[in-house]
């Protein structure tokens, strides 16, 4: 075999295997989840003491992804303002569904509510949704921990648009049902249960000298346990493994009329006022970022489908020129095979050359598909970057009022938390405070 041929195959299985590496992505297609899930209703309203009050921690906003294409677009100020908006609309899908008494957005770390929801961020780039959500009651009792996931398309922001709904309304509804399926399998003294251990664990929370001795805390039902742990836990505390291992019981209950009860009982009922405060300052940022944010998502759509179809046109590109180069190649072999036993070098020549304008071609529509890629990346960029900008100016701080007293809360919601609970903590020791003792009475 000449030398000529064995360059001209070495030369083509070259553009052969960069053909098959221009089919990669930035973006791969996703499966789009439209199909629609109704939310599940009780058929006869419960009642009162069924319906256990629900808290939805702020979300964690989660990592953002480690590749540079993924998270083109993306920032933490988008993914804090999420961590806001993503619980509002699950709270309004739970609150209409009947199931409950108030359901509250309330800040993380907040666990003294009668079943408490946590979520974090896993993915969110205005295409797909995916949380992580969490979900236990008073007592310690995990009711369930699972991963969701919605991918959208332009079309399901149109419907939503029409609909008053949110693009991923399918999955708030799955998560809302879920939680429902787990509380229909409580027996009908849970619940009362489920709200003494939250009533109790509120009051030994300011008064923990006189309210602890009234809980008992299983410290191996409150640890973090695999599946093989919790049957474990179960076995030896005696229960089935389809029941409930609290991690922490009400052992007795104290008078109600005693005055340290009253006492705990208005502060909870200023807790209350509260809770009901900080969600009304959720909705409030929910409804004000709302119109950014489905511009932010929308745009963040179009930008996704627009890499992907840059990509898809340089790949066809691409493989076009890498046909023709091999052709080309294909045709220079042939010449030189035809010509090996008479030096016909004018041919060899000749099948080098078109070759060489094959590989040349490719090149130039490699380069040329790159660029225009990058100009319409860019382009998307700036105005995702924008949008961006005006979300997150959207997240204020507040003035809070409650029984009169105004209070600035600064920080983050966490830290605004914390100190409304030392406003509270503090009105709570000036009741217990022992009055001044009276002077005495001079006697004559």
């Amino acid at each position: 075999m000449s030398v000529a041929i064995r360059v001209f195959r070495i030369v083509a299985i070259g553009l052969l295997a960069a053909g098959l590496s221009a089919c990669a992505s930035n973006y791969p297609t996703r499966m789009v989840s439209n199909a629609e899930t109704a939310v599940d209703r009780p058929a006869t309203p419960p009642g009162d003491a069924e319906l256990l009050s629900v808290r939805i921690e702020a979300f964690d906003a989660g990592a953002l992804p480690e590749d540079a294409n993924l998270a083109k677009g993306l920032s933490p100020e988008i993914r804090s303002a999420e961590a806001y908006y993503i619980p509002v609309q699950l709270k309004n899908t739970m609150q209409r569904s009947g199931h409950w008494g108030s359901v509250r957005v309330v800040p993380k770390g907040m666990r003294d509510g009668e079943v408490v929801v946590a979520g974090r961020i896993l993915e969110s780039d205005g295409e797909i949704l995916r949380l992580k959500i969490d979900v236990r009651d008073a007592a310690g009792v995990p009711w369930f921990a699972k991963e969701y996931e919605s991918v959208v398309d332009a079309a399901a922001y149109r419907k939503a648009e029409q609909d008053g709904v949110d693009a991923f309304q399918n999955l708030y509804n799955r998560i809302a049902n879920d939680i429902a399926a787990h509380k229909k399998t409580l027996k009908p003294e849970d619940s009362p249960s489920i709200r003494r251990v939250s009533d109790m664990r509120f009051a030994a929370e300011f008064a923990p000298e006189i309210f602890n001795p009234y809980l008992q805390r299983n410290e191996e039902a409150a640890a973090p346990q695999g599946d093989l742990q919790r049957l474990v836990s179960y076995l030896k505390s005696g229960q089935s493994a389809s029941g409930r291992n609290a991690a922490y019981t009400v052992t007795r209950l104290p008078s109600e009329d005693d005055p340290i009860v009253q006492r705990i009982a208005r502060i909870r009922a200023r807790e209350e006022f509260l809770v009901d405060t900080l969600d009304q300052q959720y909705d409030g940022l929910a409804r004000g970022v709302g119109g950014a944010y489905t511009n932010w998502r929308t745009s963040r759509l179009k930008e996704i489908g627009a890499i992907r179809e840059t990509d898809r046109v340089k790949n066809e590109e691409q493989a076009k020129a890498v046909a023709v180069g091999v052709l080309a190649v294909l045709a220079g072999a042939a010449v030189a095979s035809q010509n090996r036993n008479n030096s016909c070098y004018g041919c060899t020549t000749a099948g080098v050359a078109v070759a060489g304008i094959g590989v040349a071609y490719a090149v130039q529509m490699a380069v040329k598909a790159s660029e225009q890629a990058s100009a319409e990346t860019s382009l998307h960029k700036a105005a995702l970057e924008e949008l961006g900008q005006s979300l997150t100016s959207d997240v204020k701080p507040t003035v809070v009022e409650v029984e009169g007293q105004s209070v600035e809360l600064r920080g983050t919601i966490e830290e605004k938390f914390k100190q409304w609970r030392e406003v509270l903590k503090g009105m709570q020791e000036a009741e217990t405070a022992p009055l001044p003792a009276s002077p005495a009475t001079p006697t004559s």
